[in-house]
């Protein structure tokens, strides 16, 4: 009786052991693609990665504008970030420099007239990703990352790819995030690290072009 006792949950330890084992490499389960155990992956919100100061260059596009905004991420002081923004109008030649802050919420504080319908478009572009993703998300295909609001359209956010993404400087491993609604696919390529978006392209609900973004450059 003592030997049926313990033989019991050593094979039930054997059989969860392989089960683990065995996990990630199982179709149609989260984190299957990587070959990783969804719980072990690593997790991603917006500013991961601000403590390193990166500098990061996006070719925005936004309704009618079209321009470089480069973003040196300086020192936290309590709730703010400061940072250095640059931007490079594409159609005006416009040049704008300003050192100015950003709130815990990536919002940005006290931006010069001149710069703010710059800073608009960011808001409505680069920055919007605060106002779809709260909290820590896992970076494993197949994870849900929560649910978007369009109009009356409440479509879930999935990581749906794990790819080697091309950009003008390099290549980064960066996770799909997309939602679907009807024909449209508006979709976020994150990259573990940085502090927001690598890439975007997004869609209104008549298909046309809302905005998109795309690194140009990265300086870690």
């Amino acid at each position: 009786m003592v030997r049926k006792a313990l033989f019991i949950p050593l094979g039930i330890m054997l059989g969860a052991a392989a089960i683990g084992l065995s996990f990630p490499f199982l179709t149609g389960v989260p984190g299957s693609e990587q070959n990783i155990i969804p719980r072990f992956a690593s997790q991603w919100h917006v500013g991961k990665g601000v403590e390193e100061q990166p500098v990061l260059q996006y070719l925005v596009n936004y309704q009618d504008k079209e321009f470089l905004a480069k973003i040196a991420f300086l020192e936290k002081t309590g709730d703010t970030e400061k940072i250095h923004l640059t931007i490079d109008d594409k159609k005006t030649g416009r040049h704008i420099e300003q050192e100015l802050q950003i709130g815990e919420a990536f919002v940005f504080i006290g931006p010069s007239d001149e710069i703010k319908p710059y800073t608009l478009a960011l808001d409505r572009s680069v920055f919007s990703v605060r106002d779809t993703l709260t909290g820590s998300k896992y970076l494993v295909v197949g994870a849900e990352w929560g649910i978007t609001y369009v109009g009356k359209f409440t479509p879930k956010l999935k990581v749906t790819e794990y790819v080697d993404s091309e950009f003008e400087f390099g290549t980064l491993k960066t996770f799909v995030v997309s939602y679907r609604i009807s024909n449209i696919e508006n979709k976020l390529w994150i990259a573990d690290n940085i502090p927001l978006p690598a890439k975007a392209q997004y869609y209104t609900i008549d298909g046309a072009l809302d905005y998109s973004y795309e690194l140009v450059a990265l300086e870690p």
